[in-house]
């Protein structure tokens, strides 16, 4: 819960993942994100609005101010966060009641793999480090193309036999008599 209102860029539909909070022996430590870069995401207009709400009724204008925080305007911990807002939000959703906040990760590459993103465009919208990442967690996903790959085997032949018969017919030579 590291984003900070100057990481919104809602003209463009825009966060940035910049950086990360984690809890380490009671205290919370701001770091790097785990690949050490920061990353776009880009959002939904759903979402964006959304955000764009909260960023209005919720969040100082402070360009460092983060957009989620406690009642208290401190940073979230993950175990109040699911404690008063994430388990109740889950029951009052009718979702399983073992959803886990990681599970909307999965969730949301599935989303985009079943309307027909492209295998690289899903793993810089998750921010994989490679394909690889992306293709061994969530390759089962994509639609095979085996049997199209069959078919244009055989169609590429065909062109090639059919294409080698008609140079054949127009190159044959014909001898004449001396």
């Amino acid at each position: 819960m590291a984003l900070r209102r100057k990481r919104c860029r809602l003209l463009r539909s825009r966060i940035e993942v910049a950086e990360s909070l984690s809890e380490a022996y009671g205290r919370l430590e701001f770091g790097p994100t785990k690949t050490y870069r920061s990353r776009p995401v880009v959002l939904p207009a759903f979402l964006r609005d959304l955000l764009a709400e909260h960023l209005a009724r919720h969040v100082a204008e402070d360009p460092d101010a983060l957009v989620f925080t406690s009642p208290q305007g401190q940073p979230l911990r993950n175990t109040n966060f699911r404690r008063q807002v994430w388990y109740r939000a889950v029951a009052e959703s009718g979702l399983p009641g073992g959803l886990r906040i990681h599970d909307l990760r999965h969730t949301c590459a599935s989303l985009l793999i079943s309307q027909g993103a492209h295998p690289k465009a899903v793993q810089v919208h998750l921010g994989h480090s490679s394909i690889s990442v992306t293709m061994d967690r969530y390759g089962h996903l994509f639609p095979s193309d085996i049997e199209a790959l069959a078919v244009a085997l055989d169609d590429a032949r065909s062109r090639v036999l059919e294409h080698q018969r008609v140079a054949d017919r127009e190159s044959t030579v014909v001898e004449l008599a001396r």
